[in-house]
């Protein structure tokens, strides 16, 4: 280690502190009623909605100027710098082809049909100015960054739909050199090489970097933060830098998906509980991590402010108030997660039974090592699991992804210890070349996320194709609001009400069905539910998807038959 125990010059800081007295100025003079009136928010948003949340950027930008002005002229020892393995230029170069890999994997087949949820971005926000985008919160579907990244990769494209894509596609690249970065902090350089190469031939690594979401966001974010985190809590570096860096990370990080506050959380319970508070010098150690933390909600409070009162509004609304929803209990997102493993994963569910064994080898290593890695790690997704199932809230798998580079990790780390453990001869070339042969796995794997993730217009084109004249079309609940924006079908009958269904089979020759996300429908509808799956309705096709319960399926009810 290189010890630095000189105090950091004030020079720096008194440069620096320029800027902080321009954005505290800036945000006092900032007119509340005309910057409402040119942000334009729309849909649910109020001008009294924008007109608080003007308010409270005012106050969060001044704030967050004070304490920037504060830390540029607080003093600090910079600590101690670790050294580490010098980077070779074979690494370089197999990062390089990594990255490669993982760009061309993640291009290929961009363009296939959009489903839902990015339907709702393409159609809903992307049409949106960026200062509405930054003003208005009408749905969690709202990422923030992700949707104003994805505007101007719709605008730079020319109006293409592949180009919302692009975002995620960037940003998972990016991951994966995140988790080499990650990995070369905390573990050796063939398990940080290996985690990135697994990474870039990950089925689901590819399915999210193609789904316009901001989930590879999260990751990116996720591993660079946690780095930064791990490096400020043992005092490793210039900790000014580290905790500004920390905190406009993981405010990007919550500017994409409100969850990842809760990685914050994890961060911060994690410098709690291996912080000896009554030791004077422990306590100092601990104000640069705390710091970072309040810095990152600070940032994240000035990001979100002109749109914070529907925020607010939005996430405090119960999920679909009374419905009984099976997405919001732990058996359910168990059997999803065993589910969407299983689908990923070379060898199915056996491989993903093993690799959870594996994986707790890994973190009992890795709390060996160092229990403020294994927790900055592992924590937030510990903390994301009780509070979502506290508040009743969606427990999609999706939601933990942003763990996902740390879980590679503790599975390499597991598989390593298993080896050297089993294997007297050259066990490290002999644990290296058992990740290779998973990899190429895996490799094997990605053809299966270039599938369709939904086939909302195949589903359409077939039903056009087969209808006679007297028949009627219904499409319910998700069905039916997509195929209402997508405009395709302006007879057909777009609802979730039993009572059209009721009326179509008594007056039309046949009644055709369609629908998606069956779990959604059951539960909101049941007794339709039900009587969809009798024999009075016919199977006709199901449409095949990799978004999980995202198949379309289309039924036929004839009335001549007689099955009434």
């Amino acid at each position: 280690m290189v010890d630095a125990n000189a105090v950091e010059p004030a020079r720096w800081g008194r440069g620096a502190g320029f800027l902080p007295v321009v954005a505290f100025l800036a945000a006092v003079l900032l007119p509340v009623g005309s910057t409402a009136t040119w942000l334009n928010a729309t849909y649910s948003a109020t001008r009294a909605d924008v007109v608080a949340g003007v308010w409270i950027l005012k106050v969060a930008v001044a704030t967050t100027a004070l304490v920037a002005w504060w830390l540029a002229r607080r003093t600090y020892s910079p600590g101690s710098i670790v050294e580490r393995p010098r980077t070779s230029t074979r690494d370089f170069v197999l990062v390089g082809a990594v990255l490669l890999l993982g760009l061309g994997l993640r291009l290929y087949r961009i363009d296939t049909e959009l489903w839902i949820d990015e339907l709702m971005l393409r159609l809903r926000y992307i049409p949106l100015e960026i200062r509405q985008l930054v003003s208005t919160y009408d749905s969690q579907n709202h990422q923030p960054l992700y949707s104003i990244t994805s505007r101007l990769a719709f605008m730079a494209s020319g109006g293409s739909d592949w180009s919302v894509r692009l975002p995620a596609v960037l940003m998972g690249v990016g991951s994966i050199w995140a988790m080499w970065w990650f990995g070369r902090q905390v573990t050796s350089a063939a398990e940080a090489m290996l985690s990135a190469a697994l990474l870039a031939v990950s089925y689901h690594h590819v399915w999210f970097s193609q789904n316009a979401r901001g989930y590879t966001a999260m990751l990116l974010f996720a591993l660079l933060g946690s780095g930064l985190f791990i490096r400020l809590c043992n005092g490793d570096g210039n900790p000014r830098r580290l905790a500004w860096g920390y905190g406009v990370l993981m405010a990007l990080a919550t500017y994409t998906h409100l969850t990842s506050a809760l990685i914050v959380v994890g961060h911060a319970l994690a410098l709690l509980f291996t912080t000896r508070w009554s030791v004077k010098e422990r306590r100092r150690q601990a104000e640069w991590p705390a710091i970072a933390i309040a810095l990152s909600a600070l940032l994240t409070i000035c990001l979100y402010s002109p749109m914070l009162p529907q925020v607010v509004r939005e996430v405090s609304k119960p999920t679909m108030e009374g419905v009984a929803v099976a997405w919001t209990g732990i058996d359910w997102l168990v059997r999803e997660t065993v589910r969407v493993l299983s689908a990923g994963v070379p060898g199915g569910l056996v491989t993903a039974v093993a690799a959870i064994a594996v994986l707790a080898v890994g973190v009992v290593s890795y709390w060996r090592q160092s229990r403020i890695t294994t927790l900055v790690m592992f924590l937030p997704l510990l903390v994301t699991l009780v509070t979502l199932v506290a508040t009743r809230h969606n427990l999609w798998p999706r939601f933990f992804f942003f763990a996902a580079g740390f879980l590679v990790l503790a599975a390499l780390r597991g598989g390593f210890v298993l080896v050297h453990w089993l294997v007297r001869w050259r066990p490290d070339r002999v644990a290296i070349a058992g990740a290779s042969a998973v990899a190429l796995l895996s490799l094997a794997t990605v053809p299966r996320a270039w599938q369709p993730k939904m086939q909302l217009r195949a589903a359409y084109e077939f039903i056009e194709r087969e209808r006679q004249p007297g028949d009627a079309v219904i499409a319910l609940d998700s069905a039916s609001e997509m195929y209402q924006l997508l405009g395709w079908a302006p007879d057909w009958r777009l609802t979730t009400e039993s009572a059209v269904v009721d009326e179509a089979e008594r007056t039309a020759t046949r009644t055709w069905i369609v629908y998606t996300l069956p779990h959604r429908l059951e539960a909101l509808e049941p007794e339709l539910f039900q009587r969809l799956s009798t024999s009075r309705y016919q199977v006709v096709r199901v449409f095949s998807a990799t978004v999980g319960g995202g198949e379309i399926t289309v039924l036929r009810h004839d009335s001549t038959t007689g099955n009434d």
